[in-house]
């Protein structure tokens, strides 16, 4: 009896043994590591490279400023502008003598020129410069029908020239250099800032 019992511990020990064996095996395998990603190596940066410098444009000789210019004091602000004023002018006298508006007309004309212009004498002065003989010049409406209308309906204004800077003519400019042609059509008065018509006298 006795016997029995120590070969039933017995029995558990070398179970209980293999047991603990078996779990100290298994306890101490080895896991193989998760491998190593190599990371890609950063792109090494650029510097970016420098821009090119812009090249100023040459500034441009404006050869219309200095010709209408010339000596008289204006500067080029004031020459846009009033060059832009005396061809809107024009273009509005364009539409006054092509329905011959001689009331209209009247409105663009400076009074020292209206008044000059209305004596019989100085409109017989025009009458004898006229190219067609035998017209009478008997009132300034007349001047206006014979001699502004004539000489100055379609044609076409280009440029205008300083006389002084509250006087100036505009005309047509054709050619270059020694070639140029420059045709006198207007004459313009700038009184209380706006411009008018002057119709100069016939010298004597």
């Amino acid at each position: 009896m006795k016997l029995s019992k120590l070969a039933y511990k017995s029995f558990f020990c070398v179970v209980g043994f293999a047991f603990a064996g078996a779990v100290l095996s298994c306890g101490s395998t080895s896991v193989a590591p998760a491998p190593l990603v190599e990371e890609a190596p950063a792109e090494p940066e650029v510097a970016p490279e420098p821009e090119a410098p812009v090249a100023e444009p040459e500034p441009v000789v404006d050869d219309e400023y200095s010709r209408s210019v010339g000596d008289v004091a204006v500067d080029r602000d004031t020459f846009i502008d009033d060059k832009d004023q005396v061809l809107k002018i024009i273009a509005e006298l364009d539409t006054v003598m092509r329905s011959k508006d001689y009331n209209s007309w009247l409105t663009y004309v400076d009074k020292e020129s209206i008044n000059y212009w209305m004596l019989r004498k100085n409109l017989q002065k025009a009458e004898k410069r006229l190219p067609v003989k035998g017209i009478k010049l008997r009132e300034l409406k007349d001047y206006f029908n014979y001699v502004f209308l004539p000489a100055r309906a379609g044609r076409t204004v280009s440029e205008i020239r300083y006389i002084s800077d509250t006087y100036i003519k505009a005309v047509q400019v054709q050619g270059e250099g020694e070639s140029e042609q420059v045709t006198v059509y207007y004459y313009f008065n700038k009184i209380d800032g706006r411009w008018m018509v002057h119709l100069p006298p016939i010298e004597n």
